[in-house]
């Protein structure tokens, strides 16, 4: 669980894990014929996640292994999934989606780092410093998505509320 100190503008539970991812979005969308019109049972729901790996106050080590477990599994079992996003730190909600889905993209990774050196300033002699640094400034970053499972038995677990 996150601590006093981390901004939350987002929350997400997935089954019984709580984090607070860096971005989630919620998309929903659905296919239309040639002259605009929907098309029936075209609906598609996902969720991507963006977590910064690093800071285990807003997603634990343990609750990763979780997610990863989640993500392999060989049967095909549906999470309750629910995300809050804030119009302040943690203070007001904005808005909230729920739905049953699972974990259809697992990434853990670290963002590339590039070096640059950083010349003597003013002041300043000697040899130039390096400088190395993620371009996202993030060490490592874990990303999710999820389908939303919209089948008729789960259509009505598929919330948007405020």
């Amino acid at each position: 669980m996150a601590g006093a100190a981390t901004y939350k503008r987002v929350m997400v539970e997935v089954g019984g894990l709580r984090f607070f991812p860096v971005e989630a979005r919620y998309s929903l969308s659905r296919s239309a014929n040639q002259v605009g019109r929907r098309i029936g049972d075209s609906l598609q729901g996902r969720a991507f996640m963006y977590c910064d790996a690093h800071d285990t106050s807003r997603l634990s080590q343990e609750d990763a292994i979780e997610l990863w477990k989640m993500a392999t599994e060989t049967r095909d079992p549906l999470h309750k999934v629910s995300i809050t996003y804030y119009a302040e730190d943690g203070d007001r909600v904005l808005s909230n989606v729920e739905f049953m889905g699972w974990i259809n993209n697992f990434e853990f990774y670290n963002p590339a780092i590039t070096g640059e050196s950083r010349g003597a300033t003013m002041g300043h002699g000697g040899a130039p410093q390096p400088a190395l640094s993620s371009p996202s400034g993030y060490n490592n970053l874990l990303y999710l998505e999820m389908a939303v499972v919209l089948d008729e038995a789960n259509v009505s677990k598929h919330k948007f509320t405020r």
